[in-house]
């Protein structure tokens, strides 16, 4: 049918038997009004869209620029291709050294391994953040070329977050049967044996990439962190590399001078641009998982208890000040210490620097320290300049030294794994305790500054599990700090002093109250902090956010597995759960299994743990204690397996358990568990990883171990 003309309409039959006044105009109502506003907001918003609000962020770049890319060391914009075969081609790379890492030590060793194999063997190498390339365009690397992977592992057999495009591709080649004849490879791999999954990402990635028909040019290397190894290891399988170099690929290796990879140089004093040096300050920003780092006032500080070389302390921080900072219950607090005086002024004395202390020092092309800066603050605040030296350090020192006699020790010590290994046995070796051993009266004033910044690593924060709950103190922080100091044999004892734990002892003012004299030699610190900014007893500090939380639902049962200072996080969950039983809420059934050495030693928390068990009632909250040193030996992971019914009835009625704690203890846990579940649920080992890695992407079960 024809639509009607308007005139034809008016004549309609409808259209008249309607009564002219019923449509004539009608003031409006409020409806019409409020539809007409709608109308031109909606038209003023699509107008003004990219121009008065919404705009496009000219700094949005920033939000994928990688910190070592700025002041200078960026990537060519020109080269924006995600094809890493394609960017080999371009610059005629023979090698690309492809890094995942979570901690920044795969990435250290990356960019020292591509240094090295251009310098030592003229390898056209490239070092290469694997999230910066399309992982399938590795397919694509001509067989003339070849490539290295150096991957970490973390948590439960965990890929760096950098190398999830690599990971997705692995799997994808299995199903899509991807073939690879033409790729040429190497792999080390970084973890730590004390975790279940050691190395399950080099490992995976290789059995990949041989399945797809790549070829192995060398037998895969693996790093062991549970000992401090991962530096010797490292050296070692480096060495089984370049030796490959030489055999299998017929190249030549180069006798090479040092060349720095930073520049530095001292400017004038202090008191000419006092204000744009930095004095110490942490470098670290604020991130969708970090606040930023502030200053917090310690405001309570009391000794759990003293045995030994071990103390340790319950700590409150005070969030008042910050309104920017804020944490849940479960979140980590990140401490960023500061190195002890006396090995500060080791290392400048052991330079020859003493004379340039407090000169203005810039520092051109490592991000990680703010320039310009000082020796002092350098030392002080910027460098770990307490860890461990390697030696393959320790060799390359022998280029500088003062003396012939500190020249054949570096030699000597560094050419040698056995030698290297018993001396470190018994002797506590940073970088200027080496230093003054080698040359003990001649200072090393032709040891350039930059070399010292390339082999020791950035200091960095120590985590630790916040030990109070947001709900009940939302503004203030416990955490539970252990200071372990490690005494070494010989014929000098010597003791090493965790340098978190015992700045934080000195920082908290509490007296030692062990029986046994305080080690000798214990460290100070500069507690004031640079410019003054920690003075009232203050530290530097940020929070991190944590996946280990407490269920949504107050009545879903809970398990808890911790052993030492791993009680922590567990200690706001049950003071958490019982204020909310206090105010009328359900709470589910709570059970803790909590190791330490002895009742009365360092049971820590006793009295408030057992004050609240008798508030709630054994039916609510359960305390099941393991000790190693009283009564029959018992480890938590002992308890667990002895309470096998009752674990396993609450997992199966949809409780969560949660295991904090060293690593090690975490895997024993892991271990125990399966085999209860084999034992009384007649799973195959099959059905038993298929039921725990349910369990675990279901998030009822949650591990926070370090270790």
């Amino acid at each position: 049918m024809d639509f009607l003309s308007g005139f034809d309409l008016l004549r309609s039959p409808l259209i008249s038997k309607v009564p002219l006044q019923s449509i004539r105009a009608q003031p409006p109502t409020t409806l019409d009004l409020a539809a007409l506003l709608t109308f031109f907001v909606c038209l003023f918003s699509y107008l003004s869209h990219g121009k008065l609000w919404d705009r496009t962020d000219p700094y949005y770049y920033t939000y994928y620029e990688r910190p070592q890319q700025k002041d200078g060391k960026t990537i060519d914009q020109r080269k924006s291709s995600r094809n890493i075969a394609q960017h080999l081609e371009e610059d005629d790379h023979k090698v690309v050294v492809f890094w995942g890492s979570q901690s920044g030590t795969s990435e250290r060793f990356a960019e020292q391994l591509t240094r090295e194999c251009s310098l030592r063997f003229g390898l056209n190498a490239f070092c290469a953040d694997l999230s910066d390339f399309d992982a399938e365009t590795i397919a694509l690397i001509p067989q003339s070329k070849f490539a290295i992977f150096l991957l970490s592992t973390y948590g439960e057999g965990d890929p760096s977050d950098n190398t999830a495009g690599l990971w997705t591709w692995l799997k994808k080649i299995g199903d899509d049967n991807v073939k690879l004849p033409n790729l040429r490879y190497v792999a080390f791999g970084l973890g730590n044996s004390n975790y279940k999954y050691y190395n399950r990402v080099v490992d995976v990635a290789v059995e990949a990439l041989n399945h797809a028909g790549a070829t192995s040019l060398l037998p895969t290397g693996r790093a062991d962190d549970a000992e401090g190894a991962t530096e010797e290891d490292f050296q070692e399988w480096k060495d089984d590399l370049f030796g490959m170099f030489k055999k299998g690929l017929g190249l030549e290796e180069k006798v090479v001078e040092y060349q720095p990879t930073v520049k530095v140089e001292f400017g004038q004093s202090l008191e000419s641009h006092p204000s744009k040096v930095s004095h110490g300050n942490p470098v670290a920003e604020a991130s969708t998982t970090s606040s930023s780092v502030r200053a917090l006032p310690v405001t309570k500080a009391h000794e759990l208890f003293t045995s030994g070389n071990r103390n340790c302390l319950h700590m409150e921080l005070h969030l008042g000040d910050h309104p920017d900072v804020h944490y849940k219950t479960g979140d980590h607090i990140g401490i960023w210490p500061s190195n002890p005086n006396e090995e500060v002024e080791l290392l400048i004395s052991t330079l020859g620097l003493n004379g340039q202390r407090d000169a203005a020092l810039s520092i051109m092309g490592q991000a990680k320290i703010p320039s310009p800066t000082t020796v002092v603050a350098l030392f002080r605040n910027y460098l770990e300049i307490c860890g461990p030296l390697s030696r393959k350090t320790i060799f390359d020192l022998a280029q500088f030294a003062p003396t012939s006699e500190a020249k054949s020790i570096a030699i000597e010590l560094g050419g040698s794994k056995d030698k290297f290994a018993d001396f470190v046995s018994c002797t506590h070796l940073t970088f200027a305790r080496f230093l003054r051993l080698a040359s003990p009266n001649a200072s090393w004033s032709n040891l350039p500054l930059s070399f010292v910044i390339e082999a020791i690593p950035a200091l960095q924060p120590r985590y630790y599990s916040i030990a109070s709950s947001s709900v009940i103190s939302p503004r203030k922080i416990a955490i539970t700090v252990l200071v372990s100091n490690k005494a070494l044999a010989g014929q000098s004892p010597q003791t090493i002093f965790g340098t978190t734990g015992n700045y934080l002892l000195s920082m908290s003012n509490v007296p030692i109250a062990s029986a046994q004299s305080p080690p000798a030699g214990r460290p100070t610190y500069d507690l004031a902090g640079p410019d003054g900014a920690l003075q009232g007893t203050k530290v530097f500090a940020h929070v991190r956010k944590s996946k280990f939380k407490l269920p949504l639902a107050s009545s879903t049962p809970i398990i808890m597995v911790a052993a030492g200072t791993g009680l922590a996080p567990f200690r706001a969950f049950i003071a958490e759960r019982a204020k909310l039983h206090s105010i009328g809420k359900q709470v589910g059934k709570m059970v803790l299994f909590f190791g330490c050495r002895h009742p009365d030693e360092d049971f820590i928390y006793r009295q408030e743990l057992e004050e609240t068990q008798a508030k709630l009632g054994s039916e609510i909250f359960e305390i099941v204690m393991a000790y190693s040193r009283h009564g029959k030996k018992a480890y938590v992971q002992d308890r667990v397996a002895e309470n096998a019914k009752l674990v396993l009835d609450m997992l199966g009625s949809g409780a969560n358990l949660y295991i904090c704690g060293r690593a090690s203890m975490a895997r024993e846990v892991d271990k125990r568990v399966e085999e209860m579940a084999i034992e009384h649920k007649g799973l195959s080992n099959a059905d038993v990883k298929a039921w725990t890695d349910g369990l675990k992407k279901r998030g009822n079960w949650r591990s926070d171990v370090w270790g």
